[in-house]
């Protein structure tokens, strides 16, 4: 309860733009790679095969705490709903003058008539019930996206996911 807690609590202080002071140019390459890094166990203990791909270097600007924190959270979902020894990927790169990182698993996915529906504060997916989790997950993603002013885009994996966030281009 107090985790949940918590977790609501970040939400809100995310949605109030307070955190914006935090703000710097930060490498989503290094912070990916603290993330995989970070949950490269969990992903072995399932059998997952967790790996960074991409560009050396992706330039944001943004409060690396966050995005830390919702890369960290995509990649907990794509290990918990991926494939049971199946792969993870996180692929940063620069396409269109634009900083993307990408998320992409091979589970289950989420239907397209569930995209919206994913965001909201305590909802789960039919076949996510029986995971653990509270349903603020994507709830915190998507306020670090909108603080960041970053597109989210969820696609089709064939089988699984791909979750990607745009990013704008840092300020010179």
């Amino acid at each position: 309860v107090l985790r949940m807690f918590s977790s609501i609590t970040r939400i809100a202080q995310i949605e109030t733009q307070s955190r914006k002071v935090a703000f710097r140019t930060v490498n989503l390459v290094e912070i990916a790679s603290e993330v995989v890094e970070l949950y490269d166990a969990a992903a072995e203990q399932d059998g997952t095969r967790l790996t960074v791909a991409g560009d050396r270097e992706v330039l944001v600007t943004g409060d690396r705490d966050l995005i830390f924190d919702a890369i960290a959270n995509l990649v907990d979902n794509a290990i918990k709903h991926g494939h049971p020894g199946g792969r993870v990927i996180v692929t940063n790169e620069n396409r269109e003058g634009k900083p993307i990182i990408s998320i992409a698993d091979d589970g289950s996915g989420i239907p397209p008539d569930e995209y919206e529906n994913v965001f909201k504060r305590f909802y789960r997916l039919e076949h996510s019930r029986y995971t653990p989790g509270n349903g603020l997950g994507l709830s915190l993603v998507g306020a670090v996206a909108r603080l960041h002013g970053a597109r989210i885009e969820m696609l089709d994996n064939s089988p699984g996911l791909n979750f990607r966030l745009w990013f704008s281009a840092p300020a010179s």
